[in-house]
C-alpha cells in the first residue's frame, strides 16, 4: 500500500469540494448540478454531466460508481486554479508519494517524542494502531493516517475507499478515511514548527546514542530544512539505526519538502492511501 500527498488550492476546496460532498451525502443530482455552475474544466463537466443522465433521485447510491471515482480524483488531488469560464485544473505541480508505511514511520519519527522509531516491533505496533484508529494532534502523521480535521459535515470514507477504512462519529466530532486533507492555515503552522520538530529529532537520536555532540547536525538540519539539495555523504546522524537509516535522513527531507512547499504557496495538502491507481465507492 501507497500514500500519495498533494498541494490543493485551498479556496477551490473550501468552495467547491466540501459543499458540494456535503450535499451529495443526500441529493447527489443537486450537488451535481450546482457543481457544473462553478466548473470551467471540460472534463470534470463531462463527467458531471454522464452521471446527471443517470442519476436518480437521492444520495451517492443513485450515481454510477465509475464516473464517479474519476470525478473524485479529480476534484481532490489536482491543482485548481478560477479561469475566465469557472474553475480549472491548472499547472502540474508535484506530489509526493512512498510506501504508507514508511511514510507514516516518518512522519511519526517528525511528530510523536515518545514514538520509538529505533525499536523495529515496537514501532510497528503504534503504526498499526494508528492505522486503525488514527489519533489527532499528530500534526502530519494524523493526516497521512487518515484523520480529519476541521471535522467535515459528511462521512468521508462513503465518497471513496481504497481499503475500507473509516468511521464517522458526529458526536465526538472525529472522522477518517483513507483519504483526508488539511487547510492551508494548518499546513502553514506544520511549516513554522518544522525547525523545532527536526531539532528535537537529531537531539533525541544524540541522546539515545549517548553522544556528546552530533557532528553533523547543522548539515543534516540544513538538508532538512531544503538549504542544501543533498545530504551529508557520511553521518554520524542515525548512524545506530542499520541499513535503512540513511534512507530514512533522505526521505524525511523529501517530505519535509513538500509540507515547505505548500506553506510558502500557500495550499493545502489532500493525502490518499491505495494500492491501486483506482477507488472504490
Amino acid at each position: 500500500m501507497d500514500v500519495v500527498l498533494r498541494p490543493i488550492n485551498d479556496r477551490f476546496f473550501h468552495e467547491q469540494v466540501l459543499p458540494f460532498l456535503t450535499r451529495a451525502m443526500a441529493d447527489a443530482p443537486g450537488a451535481l448540478e450546482a457543481l457544473l455552475d462553478g466548473l470551467g474544466d471540460p472534463q470534470a463537466r463531462v463527467l458531471c454531466e454522464r452521471m446527471l443522465s443517470t442519476a436518480v433521485p437521492g444520495g451517492l447510491g443513485g450515481v454510477d460508481a465509475e464516473p464517479w471515482a474519476e470525478l473524485m480524483d479529480r476534484l481532490i488531488f489536482l491543482l485548481w486554479q478560477e479561469g475566465p469560464a469557472g474553475w480549472e485544473v491548472g499547472g502540474v505541480q508535484a506530489g509526493y508519494a512512498d510506501v504508507w508505511d514508511e511514510a507514516l514511520h516518518l512522519a511519526l519519527m517528525l511528530e510523536e517524542p515518545g514514538y520509538p522509531y529505533w525499536d523495529a516491533r515496537g514501532a510497528r505496533e503504534v503504526r498499526d494502531g494508528i492505522r486503525f484508529r488514527p489519533m489527532a494532534d499528530m500534526g502530519l502523521a494524523s493526516l497521512l493516517a487518515g484523520q480529519w480535521e476541521p471535522f467535515p459535515e459528511f462521512p468521508p470514507d462513503r465518497v471513496f475507499s481504497t481499503q475500507g477504512r473509516g468511521e464517522y462519529f458526529p458526536g465526538g466530532r472525529f472522522a477518517f478515511a483513507d483519504w483526508a486533507w488539511r487547510p492551508s492555515r494548518m499546513v502553514a503552522h506544520w511549516q513554522v514548527n518544522l525547525p523545532r520538530k527536526l531539532e528535537r529529532l537529531l537531539a533525541r537520536e544524540q541522546e539515545r546514542m549517548k553522544l556528546s555532540s552530533l557532528p553533523e547536525k547543522d548539515e543534516v538540519l540544513a538538508y532538512w530544512m531544503g538549504k542544501v539539495a543533498l545530504p551529508p555523504p557520511l553521518t554520524v546522524a542515525f548512524s545506530g539505526l542499520g541499513p535503512r537509516a540513511a534512507n530514512w535522513m533522505r526521505e524525511l527531507g523529501a517530505l519535509t519538502a513538500h509540507v515547505r512547499n505548500a506553506a510558502l504557496a500557500k495550499q493545502g495538502l489532500a493525502a490518499m492511501v491505495t494500492k491501486s491507481s483506482g477507488v472504490r465507492i
